[in-house]
């Protein structure tokens, strides 16, 4: 089926999207480059600030930690908060380019997640004329190629990796689960799924972003060989011109949080409006659900809150309920789920990196010159049934938090910032050598921050 898409920050391209492909994944057995790592140079401070000496001893700092990132968001709340040390100046240890397969050409690096032992990372691979293969690489600590998965698919929407439990998940035009270790396919779907996934031990939830050929819009739970535990918010019918563009999952207190932004064709109804849905987590039954102004971020949840950008206001909401505690108005946001972390929720904006107290609302501290909002991207397609759909997928990250060190990471336009996360105060700033003004998605580990640029995945070390 025949698409053309407009792709936000991203890409520029014309592509057509394909009813059925093969399901031929490439692993480290296979003949593909090594993609070993290239120095990349060091990051430069020429305007570091001291950090605020107050705000290093207002409250103890959990002990220096490396909490995997298995997930958008590194959690399944999708707090954004980990127990790293992150502290300047950063210097780049090393980056690595996948490398395509034997006639194709890499495309773009889309997002990563990371553990102690290796980064997963989520590429595409060019498919002329298509929009490009969904594949996955696992990157050593030092910078290697461990394996490579290529679904041999070719509609990649740019949509998060999830660790979960012993397999790595792709859900960009199929479910895939991959051994961890070796990359090797232990299960999957046919084509035409995409989403966000999230995971507990017992399933993996996911939502279903297209109607195209395939199983329509929905949100769900897996089991460990993808059969279909349970299925709401349906919308599947061809002849209808059926998307949501953000899909937003979150997990916490036995139930599962859905903030879809639907759209649909011209004279179109849906079955569900857009929103804010709970669901018992284990059954599925729906416990309560909001409309709302149309959800223009993915969504994060804690202490009994959820929290997403609904229309131009940041907006906190009961988990029992739904129902708001509290509301701040925003000057063009970012997509990017609200990052919760020392008590507060933080959020990019063309105003800058503003914090609000996540029990009250009330302001905080803003950053008014780092400017890291991250549109949502969002593509437009015609699918099988000849119906034009809005497609989401690809919600870039500017923003992390590193509790061990008070410390929030930002990338922004004009590279990436170490703020205060008491304060905001910045206490670091650097550049890559070579002005990359495309990083985004930092994942900090330790001492380490992986990050995503134009060609690939970045590694920064701090003190």
């Amino acid at each position: 089926m025949r698409a053309a898409l407009a792709r936000g920050p991203l890409l520029v391209v014309s592509f057509v999207v394909a009813c059925g492909t093969s399901d031929n994944g490439r692993t480290a057995g296979d003949a593909a480059p090594s993609g070993d790592a290239t120095t990349d140079g060091s990051i430069s401070s020429p305007d570091a600030t001291v950090r605020d000496a107050a705000a290093e001893i207002a409250s103890p700092p959990p002990p220096c930690g490396t909490d995997a990132w298995s997930t958008y968001g590194h959690d399944a709340r999708r707090s954004f908060a980990t127990d790293a040390c992150t502290k300047g100046p950063l210097t780049a240890m090393w980056h690595y380019q996948p490398a395509p397969p034997t006639g194709r050409t890499f495309e773009t690096a889309f997002h990563a997640i990371a553990q102690t032992d290796g980064v997963f990372l989520q590429w595409m691979a060019s498919d002329s004329p298509y929009t490009g293969t969904t594949a996955a690489d696992r990157v050593s600590p030092s910078g290697t190629r461990v394996w490579t998965f290529d679904t041999g698919t070719d509609s990649n929407f740019g949509n998060w990796l999830t660790r979960w439990n012993d397999v790595v998940i792709l859900n960009d035009d199929g479910v895939y689960l991959l051994d961890a270790a070796t990359g090797m396919k232990k299960s999957s779907t046919g084509v035409d799924w995409w989403g966000q996934t999230i995971g507990d031990p017992a399933r993996l939830y996911l939502a279903n972003m297209l109607q195209a050929d395939g199983p329509g819009l929905f949100v769900g739970a897996v089991d460990a060989t993808t059969k279909l535990l349970w299925q709401q918010n349906l919308h599947q019918e061809c002849g209808h011109g059926w998307g949501d563009v953000v899909g937003g999952l979150a997990l916490d207190g036995g139930l599962l949080f859905y903030a879809p932004s639907y759209r649909s064709g011209t004279g179109e109804t849906l079955t569900f409006p857009s929103g804010v849905f709970a669901f018992d987590a284990a059954a599925g039954t729906p416990k309560w659900s909001v409309t709302t102004v149309t959800p223009s971020s993915a969504l994060s949840a804690g202490s009994g809150r959820i929290y997403l950008v609904e229309g131009a206001n940041l907006v906190a909401r009961s988990e029992l309920d739904g129902t708001q505690a509290w509301s701040a108005p925003l000057v063009a946001p970012g997509g990017q789920a609200p990052v919760l972390a020392d008590g507060k929720a933080i959020v990019a904006t063309s105003a800058g990196v503003l914090a609000f107290d996540a029990a009250t609302g009330a302001p905080s501290w803003t950053a008014g010159t780092v400017m890291a909002q991250a549109p949502l991207s969002t593509s437009a397609i015609t699918n099988g049934c000849g119906k034009t759909i809005a497609v989401g997928g690809a919600i870039r990250t500017t923003m992390a938090a590193s509790l061990a060190s008070d410390t929030l990471v930002v990338t922004a336009f004009d590279g990436l910032h170490l703020l205060s996360l008491s304060t905001g105060a910045e206490s670091w700033k650097g550049t890559l050598d070579g002005g990359s003004a495309d990083l985004h998605d930092p994942i900090p580990m330790g001492h380490l921050v992986y990050a995503i640029d134009s060609t690939g995945l970045v590694a920064l070390e701090g003190l």
